[in-house]
């Protein structure tokens, strides 16, 4: 069984491994959960798998804003992922607030979530609004896999040097709203890749603040030579979500330098993108 003890994910989260209670440690793979969305303005009708274990995120039901079939590869996820991603949900309360709230009309996203640790597992159902907000947003956090977005992972206690770092170039990167893409590529096509947006480090006081982030890569030990190019894309609202905890509400966009390494040259100002959030 592999052994992970990643540095907290939060801003406000004490330094140390990620915890689900006082002293009680998340392995990634201890976790299994499937989530349906549906509901929306754009009727969203969707759900999927992430297997901990397997360190994979699988296709379900896909009838309307989703383009995979039963059984399908989302995405590879990471250790890291994973164990934020439960984080999230048992400092929300998945397990003491598990029930059914019911539904609304017309327009609001309805989840339905069954979570599994170990021994342990939680159900939840209704619509955004009766869920409590805390467990909602731990949820809306961990839809946008759906869409193929890992969320970032927001780690101010780590170093560059502590995550995975297997060759790869950078191509083309942007910025809109909540999203950042990033094109790689990488040698292999054998194995399942594993790519996570971190930024590390804290805030670097500026104007705008800065902050330093890296595209991590796992190769899995793909030992194949094909040359790989992908679009990953990542979801930036964790990183909005820790700028209010550490500066308070905004009354307009967030501004954010975003100070991405450039792999090749290993300088962390390769890249420098502002963004608005």
């Amino acid at each position: 069984m592999r052994t992970t003890c990643w540095p907290a994910l939060l801003w406000l989260v004490l330094a140390g491994c990620e915890t689900a209670g006082p002293f009680e440690l998340i392995d990634a793979e201890d976790v299994y959960l499937t989530l349906g969305v549906s509901g929306g303005f754009a009727g969203v009708s969707m759900s999927f798998v992430v297997d901990g274990a397997e360190g994979e995120v699988r296709g379900g039901l896909c009838a309307n804003l989703c383009d995979w079939g039963e059984g399908d590869l989302i995405l590879p996820v990471s250790d890291a992922q994973v164990e934020d991603l439960a984080g999230r949900l048992e400092r929300a309360g998945v397990f003491r607030l598990a029930g059914d709230y019911g539904s609304e009309c017309c327009d609001q996203f309805a989840y339905d979530l069954s979570y599994r640790r170990g021994g342990k597992s939680a159900s939840v159902r209704g619509v955004a609004s009766r869920i409590p907000a805390p467990l909602a947003e731990s949820i809306l956090h961990l839809s946008s896999l759906g869409s193929r977005r890992l969320p970032a992972l927001v780690a101010p206690d780590t170093e560059e040097a502590d995550w995975p770092g297997s060759p790869y170039t950078l191509g083309a990167v942007e910025a809109s709203g909540r999203t950042l893409t990033a094109e790689v590529t990488y040698g292999g096509g054998c194995a399942p890749h594993r790519m996570d947006l971190v930024a590390w480090g804290g805030w670097l006081e500026s104007n705008p603040v800065q902050v330093n982030a890296l595209v991590t890569h796992d190769d899995g030990g793909d030992r194949c030579k094909a040359l790989v190019t992908q679009e990953r894309a990542f979801d930036l609202s964790p990183l909005a979500r820790a700028w209010v905890e550490a500066y308070g509400p905004a009354e307009g966009p967030i501004r954010i330098m975003l100070r991405l390494r450039d792999p090749v040259s290993g300088s962390p100002l390769g890249r420098l993108i502002e963004l608005e959030l």
